[in-house]
C-alpha cells in the first residue's frame, strides 16, 4: 500500500516550454514520474513559488484538504 500523495505546484517552478498550470498538471500525468506516485490530488496554481504555504496560503491550504479528505480512519 502506498501513501497518498499530493503535489502542488507553481508557476515559478515550470520547466521549459510549461506555461500555464494546466500545462504543468498535464506535463506531471503524462511524464515519467507520476508512475512513482499515489497521487490523489496534483495541482498547479500561477501564484506563488517555493515557499507556497506563506505566498499563497489559501490555495495550499486547500490542496491539502483536497488531498486528504475522505482519507480518515
Amino acid at each position: 500500500m502506498q501513501a497518498p500523495v499530493g503535489l502542488t505546484f507553481v508557476t515559478y517552478e515550470h520547466p521549459l516550454g510549461i506555461h500555464t498550470a494546466d500545462d504543468r498538471v498535464r506535463a506531471f500525468k503524462t511524464g515519467p514520474q507520476a508512475g512513482w506516485f499515489n497521487h490523489i490530488n496534483v495541482n498547479a496554481h500561477d501564484h506563488g513559488g517555493h515557499f507556497i504555504p506563506w505566498e499563497n496560503p489559501d490555495a495550499w491550504v486547500s490542496d491539502l484538504r483536497r488531498t486528504f479528505h475522505g482519507r480518515r480512519p
